[in-house]
């Protein structure tokens, strides 16, 4: 297992009581000397690995992570019996934006992955990677050790969850009873585009140099990538290499 020296982290309450009770905690009272009615956060935006394949497919380790505050939050996956009683979206929506929240949001999407293993959630915890990288690099370093491991998490999407999709809704104005309409987007799409194009994600590149590098990374772990084209980017194909 590789880890760093570990900071001191800055705390940020995330002030959501209804967090605090969907995790399991009891509401405190008086007798408990100080109220606290958040999980505290992350700050910081330097990642110590709580083993070498955390944030990964089947690894459970980041349940045991002491630095973990979502360990005993119950987060609610979407049940097709039930779709009323998800609480994923709204919780990891609760996260503050930007590098403040990086850390944070990479603990979250790896605790779902943890606790249900999908292509949604790999692709999240990935994308977390993702920005803690850009967060913890600049012009004169780069942050290898998280670089590594969101490459990855990029890939065990592809490897693992090759024809997972993600949900999203709008564009209520088009349905005839004027609900939000659904559609899935492939999310090895997704994941393609955010290693070849920087404007995906707003992120700096895990694969540094030309963008036909990616290509070639992609093509070494077993796919072949046809780049999204402007101006909506929205039709990239990826595929299995066959040889």
């Amino acid at each position: 297992m590789r880890t760093r020296n570990r900071n001191r982290s800055l705390m940020l309450l995330l002030l959501s009581f209804g967090a605090l009770v969907a995790g399991g905690c009891k509401a405190p009272d008086e007798s408990d000397g100080q109220i606290i009615n958040g999980i505290a956060l992350p700050t910081d935006v330097v990642l110590n690995l709580a083993c070498e394949n955390v944030g990964i497919y089947l690894e459970t380790c980041v349940l045991g992570d002491p630095e973990n505050p979502f360990v005993t939050t119950t987060i609610i996956e979407f049940d097709v019996n039930n779709p009323d009683a998800t609480n994923k979206f709204d919780l990891y929506n609760s996260i503050p934006a930007g590098p403040t929240g990086a850390k944070a949001r990479f603990y979250f999407w790896a605790t779902a992955l943890a606790r249900r293993p999908s292509g949604e959630n790999q692709f999240y915890t990935a994308l977390a990677l993702h920005e803690l990288f850009d967060a913890n690099s600049n012009v004169l370093s780069e942050d290898e050790l998280v670089r590594e491991q969101a490459l990855k998490a990029y890939r065990s999407l592809l490897d693992n969850f090759f024809g997972s999709v993600t949900v999203f809704t709008c564009c209520p104005g088009a349905s005839p009873v004027g609900e939000p309409v659904a559609f899935a987007i492939p999310l090895n799409e997704l994941t393609a585009d955010n290693l070849y194009r920087t404007d995906a994600t707003g992120y700096r590149r895990l694969i540094p140099g030309d963008p036909i590098l990616v290509l070639e990374v992609l093509l070494d772990w077993g796919y072949a990538y046809q780049p999204a084209n402007p101006p909506n980017y929205n039709d990239g194909v990826i595929s299995v290499a066959e040889f």
